[in-house]
């Protein structure tokens, strides 16, 4: 596993946006948190192409603060 160490919050990028539908799934244990992505189309999750994220506490209390921000339109 590799746990996410830096969040780097980029201001002058934009999304490249692809609609489709994408399946995502979280998994909480006690000192981390997961969540994986698959390739578009994948919606039974069988394709084994993933993308992981992991966080640590620390991390993911960074994260919140830009969900925050994203949530709140700031």
């Amino acid at each position: 596993m590799a746990v996410l160490g830096k969040l780097i919050r980029e201001k002058n990028e934009h999304i490249n946006f692809r609609s489709g539908d994408v399946v995502g799934d979280v998994i909480i244990e006690r000192d981390y948190l997961q969540l994986r992505t698959y390739a578009k189309g994948d919606l039974d999750r069988e394709n084994g192409s993933k993308q992981n994220i992991q966080f640590d506490k620390k991390m993911a209390r960074e994260f919140r603060t830009f969900l925050d921000e994203f949530i709140e339109g700031n």
